[in-house]
């Protein structure tokens, strides 16, 4: 377990340094910035110099805590939520790493929960979840920490990227956890994302670069790794970082020694060795041996000899010298082989054997003993990917649906409008087609007026006419006569209107009452047709004495036909009357 954690130690020295050390002057400086800038630069409290060194005072921790107090007096002022709770997030986090860094199990992150719970900020309890995930994935508590860490990332996702000033941190902390089960496709996926946003220190911008390029080298890419290791050491340079300087120096020299290019790796291996020396000794350490490799290969022994001995003479961290002795005893077989002690040779070679037996037996100890922390990790990885599958399955459901209704919307919108625009055509096609009604009717009307005002004019003539004949002497009648050419009394004999009048008439009386007649027929098939044209009449409500002329007979007969017509109804339909027939049809 305890090399496991060691192991753990440089993934969570690359988390560590995107926590800032650059030093801005006092709380009062965060007062000239925009909300989001707050944010960023709270991330840079110099504070945390003295956290990750493990060398804060109570002092320090009094002064931070003023700090943050007066930060949160400032925010209220402003109205400033995220920034109070930033504050008070940034409290529980000094707190648990003071614990921490002490060597106690540290409940700090697990106790603010419930204080946490009051914040209304989203992103600052995704924060805190993303801490205490992170810290449970330190302590091997993969399962716990995997689980914390996912609700963080979804929080984040929801929230969005862009919206979170600090997010860089996250994304590195959050590929992190598949840099240490090896997943290094994974971890450079997450990287790619980090690197779009800025970085909160200039020496996590570098950390970074490196971690990417042990990533590549890992994968067997060393012509990449060797391009971002160089890219790292220019960065730091720039920066003025001379431990991370140093540390990508060792790295880049040891990816060209990977390439066999023992010449172009030696000016990068001194470089790292004379910049490690300080802050770093494990690096600088393995820098000394590789370089007496590398001269060695170029028979430069008594050089060699100088970097073995030195590498010797540095303090090492325990866990760093783990993984020293291997290297070492095949450096000193090499030279003792090349200075023809083959005896010594022969020893270290021996040394050698054993400690790689060692080692073997060390790693199977460790391969048992982690297996089931492995297989659980692997399981509770294969589940995260089950429900991010189940994730992007039900966003997908969710925007078919989305899609569907819009569809649907669109199609109701579009047969509503269709439908309200067929009503509309059928009203004015109603409206045309009951105009037109109205004009013909008018026409029908005008037309069977001027009909039966011809008929009345005819009628009027033909009884002048009869009038002047009956009171003309012989002689005169006869001239008359002559003069029409048709005899008086075939017109006196003969019905007025005649058939031809009648059809005529028939035709327009249609159009003005359509269906009267047929509806007469079908009612009263027993009617005469004088009945018919005295009914006929009737409808068009004409008076007595015109429905005489036009008939051809008396007013006194046009009244007894119609006494005779309703003493007949009456008879055959007790229940009808004459006019309530007329209006009936």
């Amino acid at each position: 377990m305890k090399c496991l954690k060691s192991l753990l130690c440089p993934l969570l020295f690359l988390v560590s340094v995107c926590l800032p050390s650059l030093v801005r002057g006092q709380v009062d400086t965060l007062f000239r910035y925009t909300p989001d800038e707050r944010i960023f630069k709270l991330w840079q409290n110099p504070a945390w110099d003295a956290i990750w060194a493990k060398r804060a005072t109570a002092k320090d921790s009094t002064r931070l805590f003023a700090q943050l107090r007066q930060l949160q007096t400032f925010a209220n002022s402003e109205n400033d939520d995220r920034l109070y709770w930033y504050a008070e997030l940034h409290k529980i986090l000094f707190r648990h790493h003071l614990v921490d860094f002490s060597g106690q199990f540290s409940t700090v992150l697990d106790e603010a929960e419930p204080l946490m719970e009051q914040c209304p900020v989203p992103v600052v309890k995704a924060s805190l979840l993303y801490f205490r995930g992170r810290y449970y994935f330190g302590e091997l508590q993969f399962e716990k920490g995997f689980r914390l860490l996912l609700q963080a990332q979804q929080e984040f996702e929801r929230i969005g990227y862009q919206n979170i000033p600090e997010i860089n941190q996250y994304l590195v902390g959050l590929g992190g956890r598949y840099y240490f089960f090896e997943e290094y496709k994974v971890f450079l996926r997450y990287m790619d994302q980090a690197f779009r946003y800025p970085f909160l220190s200039k020496r996590a911008e570098v950390s970074a670069l490196h971690s990417v390029g042990m990533a590549h080298q890992q994968l067997k890419d060393f012509e990449k790794a060797a391009a971002i290791f160089s890219r790292a050491i220019r960065k730091a340079r720039v920066y003025q970082d001379t431990t991370f300087w140093g540390i990508a120096s060792v790295s880049y020299g040891q990816n060209l020694l990977e390439l066999n290019q023992t010449r172009q790796a030696l000016p990068h291996l001194y470089t790292g060795y004379k910049l490690s020396r300080g802050e770093s000794p494990e690096h600088a350490a393995t820098a000394a041996i590789h370089i007496a490799k590398a001269l060695l290969a170029l028979n430069r022994i008594a050089e060699a000899k100088t970097y073995i001995d030195e590498s010797r003479t540095l303090k090492l961290r325990k866990e760093a010298w783990v993984e020293y002795p291997l290297v070492y005893y095949q450096v000193q077989a090499l030279y003792y082989r090349k200075t023809g002690d083959f005896p010594k040779a022969t020893l270290y070679l021996d040394s050698t054997i054993q400690v790689k037996d060692s080692q073997r037996a060390l790693f199977s100890n460790q391969l048992l003993n982690n297996t089931q922390i492995r297989i659980n990790a692997e399981r509770y990885l294969s589940s995260l990917q089950a429900l991010e599958a189940e994730r992007t399955n039900a966003i997908l459901v969710r925007n078919i649906i989305i899609v569907a209704l819009v569809l649907l919307t669109a199609a109701g919108v579009y047969a509503l409008s269709q439908n309200q625009l067929k009503r509309r055509r059928e009203k004015q096609v109603q409206a045309e087609q009951q105009k037109r009604a109205e004009e013909l009717l008018a026409h029908a009307t005008e037309q069977l007026n001027q009909h039966m005002t011809y008929l009345k004019e005819k009628n009027e003539l033909i009884e002048k006419l009869a009038a002047d004949l009956a009171q003309a002497t012989p002689a005169e009648a006869s001239s008359v006569r002559s003069e029409t050419h048709v005899p008086v009394e075939d017109l006196l004999q003969r019905t007025l209107i005649t058939e031809a009048d009648w059809q005529r008439f028939k035709r327009l009386f249609e159009q003005v009452h359509p269906g009267f007649l047929d509806s007469l027929q079908e009612k009263h098939p027993e009617l005469t047709a004088a009945e018919v044209r005295l009914l006929t009449l009737s409808k068009l409500e004409i008076p007595s004495k015109d429905m005489g002329f036009i008939l051809g007979v008396g007013q006194e007969s046009v009244r007894k036909a119609r006494y005779r017509l309703r003493r007949k109804l009456e008879q055959r339909h007790p229940d009808t009357t004459l006019e309530s027939l007329i209006r009936s049809l």
